[in-house]
C-alpha cells in the first residue's frame, strides 16, 4: 500500500490524497475506535465540521477535534446514508473540496462496522463509558457491559501500543493530540499492572465512580503530555490545583510567561529546571557541573528576560506553571 501511495503521488496528487483517506480509515477501523472518534478523525481530513443523525440522537464535531452542538444538516452540505435512518455530512458552504466524497464514503463504511461491533466488542463500551457526551444512564450501562461495578475507577491514557491485558478493558480513542489509548483500572490497583511488560508512558486520571469517568480521562489525557523519560509515568491527582489551571489552558492561547520560556535556548531552560528542583543556586551548579559564580552571573540575565526571579516562592510557583503550559503546548 506505501508503495502504491508513493507512485501514486508522483502521477497523479489527487488519486494519492483518496488513498491516503482509506488507508486513514483503516487504521481507525483496525483500531477499533467507536462513533465519536471516527467524526473527529474525518472533521480532522476534511477540515470542516462533521455530523452524524443517527435516529434522534445528532453528533457534531469541528474541524478543531472539539464536539459541538447538535444541528439538523442543511440541504447544501454534501451528505451519504450510514446505515437504517442515518446519515453523515460535511459542513462546508460553497463547492465540496475534491476528497470530501471520498471521506464520507469512508466514514459512512467506518461507522456500518462500529455498529458491528458494538454487540460483541468492549471498545465501544469504554468509549462510551468516558464520553462526557453520554448520559449518566448510557456510561452506567457501558460499565455493566464491561462489568465493572467498583466504586473507585479511573482512566488511564497511554499511547496506542502496546494494549493492556485482555482483562482491562481498553479502547484506542481519536483525541485532538492524535490517537490514545483509554483503559479503565480499578483505582486501588498499581495502574502500570495493566501491562504483562513494562509499561509505555501513563497519564493516570482522577479517581471516583464510574459515572464520572469523562472527567478522569480529561485528566489523564492532561497527565499523559506531562509525561517524560525520566518521569513516564505522572497521576493528575498529584498536579493538585496546577491540573485547574492545566485544564482552563488547554486549547487558549498561550501565556506570555510560557512565551518567554520558549524564546529562551535550551541551556537556560536546563539552568532554570535545575534551580527549580535545587531551590538553590550552589544545588543547581553541583547538578549540572558548573561553578556556582556562574550561575549566579547567567541567572542575573535570566530575571531580567522572565520579569521576576524564579528563587521566590511565588517566581518558583510562576516558573512552574509556564513550564508546564509550554510542555502541554508542544
Amino acid at each position: 500500500m506505501q508503495d502504491l501511495l508513493g507512485r501514486l503521488t508522483a502521477l497523479d496528487p489527487d488519486a494519492s490524497e483518496s488513498l491516503k483517506v482509506v488507508t486513514y480509515f483503516d487504521a481507525l477501523v483496525a483500531r477499533s475506535v467507536g462513533v465519536e472518534s471516527m467524526l473527529r478523525g474525518a472533521a480532522v481530513l476534511s477540515g470542516a465540521t462533521v455530523g452524524l443523525r443517527d435516529g434522534s440522537q445528532i453528533v457534531r464535531v469541528a474541524a478543531s477535534g472539539e464536539r459541538i452542538g447538535p444541528t439538523d444538516p442543511d440541504e447544501s452540505w454534501m451528505q451519504r446514508e450510514s446505515g437504517q435512518d442515518a446519515v453523515v455530512w460535511i459542513e462546508r458552504d460553497g463547492e465540496p473540496r475534491t476528497n470530501d466524497a471520498m471521506i464520507l464514503e469512508r466514514l459512512a463504511l467506518a461507522l456500518g462496522i462500529v455498529r458491528a461491533r458494538r454487540s460483541v466488542g468492549a471498545e465501544s463500551a469504554v468509549e462510551l463509558a468516558i464520553s462526557s457526551y453520554a448520559s449518566v444512564d448510557e456510561r452506567a450501562s457501558a460499565l455493566l457491559r464491561l462489568r465493572m461495578t467498583d466504586a473507585a475507577l479511573c482512566v488511564v491514557a497511554s499511547p496506542p501500543d502496546p494494549a493492556p491485558l485482555p482483562q482491562h478493558p481498553s479502547s484506542v480513542v481519536a483525541t485532538r493530540h492524535g490517537l490514545t489509548r483509554a483503559t479503565i483500572v480499578d483505582a486501588a490497583s498499581d495502574p502500570s499492572s495493566a501491562w504483562s511488560e513494562s509499561a509505555p508512558r501513563l497519564g493516570v486520571g482522577l479517581t471516583g465512580p464510574g459515572v464520572e469517568l469523562p472527567d478522569s480521562w480529561a485528566a489523564a489525557l492532561i497527565a499523559v503530555r506531562l509525561t517524560s523519560e525520566a518521569e513516564p509515568a505522572v497521576r493528575a491527582a498529584d498536579l493538585g490545583a496546577a491540573l485547574i489551571v492545566a485544564e482552563a489552558a488547554d486549547g487558549a492561547p498561550l501565556h506570555p510567561d510560557a512565551v518567554v520560556l520558549r524564546s529562551l535556548d535550551p541551556r537556560t531552560l536546563d539552568l532554570l529546571d535545575a534551580l527549580a528542583e535545587e531551590r538553590s543556586v550552589r544545588g543547581a551548579a553541583a547538578r549540572l557541573g558548573r561553578h556556582h559564580s556562574s550561575i549566579q552571573e547567567r541567572l542575573a540575565t535570566v530575571i531580567d528576560v522572565l520579569g521576576y526571579d524564579p528563587r521566590t516562592a511565588r517566581g518558583h510557583t510562576r516558573y512552574a506553571l509556564a513550564r508546564m503550559l509550554c510542555t502541554l503546548a508542544d
